[in-house]
């Protein structure tokens, strides 16, 4: 984490991650930390600081949070204000959405989990387990032939059940920082959530 920073209004010491003036004097928004955690910026991770990253967050805290910054930090709030202002709270609010939306969904929680430990996924990475690779292109032929409402509850109510399966096992490897293993999980999470985005659009 890099030194304290000065307020660009009041020249008051703040932390490095602060949103706005530490000083209660002043309380000025300020310009978004280039290294700003989202679990930190969330208060969602573990630690005393809250910035280690956790897969298992509570979802209802992450949505009091988010709504909580993006009240202070909406732009339509600064319209009257110091264009200096008005532009850090665009920059803030963009930055919340972003965070929030990648730590509520699972997969985009887990590659950005991942990515901070150095195991980024690629696009060219694919599931390596034959026997998966199979079962995942079984579904898939199951859903493209399904003509009716019954046919496609039934794919899925198994896709579902292979979601919430590869979740929990994300979670359980997370919790003991198998980040390669995660990593895999990661990639076969991307298959029932591609499944999943099918199931609603057909």
């Amino acid at each position: 984490m890099s030194q304290n920073k000065t307020c660009w209004q009041c020249q008051a010491t703040n932390k490095p991650t602060a949103l706005f003036c530490e000083n209660k004097v002043c309380n000025v928004i300020q310009p978004i930390p280039p290294e700003l955690n989202f679990f930190h910026l969330f208060e969602v991770g573990n630690g005393d600081t809250k910035q280690e990253p956790t897969f298992d967050i509570d979802l209802k805290a992450l949505r009091r949070r988010f709504l909580l910054l993006q009240q202070k930090a909406h732009p339509d709030s600064y319209s009257n204000s110091h264009k200096r202002e008005h532009e850090y709270a665009q920059l803030q609010s963009s930055v919340i959405n972003k965070a929030y939306n990648t730590l509520k969904n699972p997969l985009t929680r887990a590659k950005y989990i991942l990515q901070q430990q150095g195991q980024k996924i690629e696009e060219h990475d694919s599931l390596e387990n034959p026997e998966l690779l199979m079962e995942v292109m079984e579904l898939r032929e199951e859903l493209e032939e399904a003509s009716s409402k019954e046919e496609l509850e039934a794919i899925k109510q198994k896709n579902d059940e292979k979601y919430k399966e590869t979740v929990q096992k994300l979670k359980d490897a997370f919790d003991k920082k198998d980040y390669m293993h995660a990593k895999e999980l990661t990639i076969e999470l991307q298959y029932w959530s591609s499944i999943q985005t099918a199931i609603h659009d057909k």
